[in-house]
């Protein structure tokens, strides 16, 4: 029997390319970032976690969200756009997907990954990753993509991996799970998961948990 993989999105399979996931190409040419720090946009757009976290099922409804998400962000700021602004930056983020940069290795490890384990996505993430999966070509390699605004929760929940452990009936020690992030491997890892933390860009100085560079440790 296949152990299983379970990856996540951001910065294992895909990284945002302006360095921030809500800071867009087309956002750096719609907004005037000469009237605004970045540090302040990014501060406030922590602030709006809970509009983040509202259930969407379909890409009309994540739309919605970043819609509001945006706006919330530029009246905070005290920053004036128009409503077709507003429209722009979620449609945009919603159904484009030249936001994101796919690191080239990618489809090589999961090539051969494929033949080795089930691999499963575990994404803090909105509808819009499936299309843009769909499209990279890269759903193919997955038995299941599982995005936590279609279930209404989020990883640090500790519930969103209960729902991909149930259905798969994972015991302890029968899967690896792979995230950037050191808090969330810690919920996985109290949940039976072998873990390790990816770091692609070589920025993390030191973790509690086996950094990995790249997927052909698992090969």
């Amino acid at each position: 029997m296949k152990k299983y993989l379970i990856l996540d999105f951001g910065r294992v399979l895909a990284y945002p390319k302006t360095g921030d996931w809500f800071i867009t190409p087309l956002f750096l040419e719609l907004i005037d970032m000469d009237k605004l720090k970045r540090e302040d946009i990014l501060k406030t757009m922590s602030n709006f976690s809970d509009i983040l976290s509202r259930k969407a099922i379909t890409l009309e409804e994540e739309y919605f969200i970043f819609y509001d998400f945006y706006k919330s962000t530029f009246n905070t700021l005290n920053y004036s756009v128009s409503d077709e602004v507003l429209e722009r930056l979620a449609n945009d983020f919603t159904y484009t997907d030249h936001k994101y940069g796919f690191y080239k290795e990618i489809y090589e490890e999961l090539d051969v990954l494929k033949d080795k384990y089930t691999l499963l996505l575990l994404s803090d993430n909105w509808p819009c990753c499936k299309p843009i999966m769909d499209d990279r070509d890269l759903s193919k390699y997955f038995d299941k993509i599982y995005i936590s605004s279609c279930y209404g929760t989020v990883k640090k929940n500790g519930d969103f991996f209960d729902i991909l452990i149930d259905e798969y009936n994972i015991k302890p020690d029968d899967a690896y799970f792979v995230d950037d992030n050191e808090s969330l491997l810690d919920i996985a890892l109290s949940k039976g998961l072998d873990v390790r933390q990816m770091d692609r860009e070589g920025v993390v100085k030191s973790s509690k948990y086996e950094i990995i560079h790249d997927l052909k440790c698992f090969y």
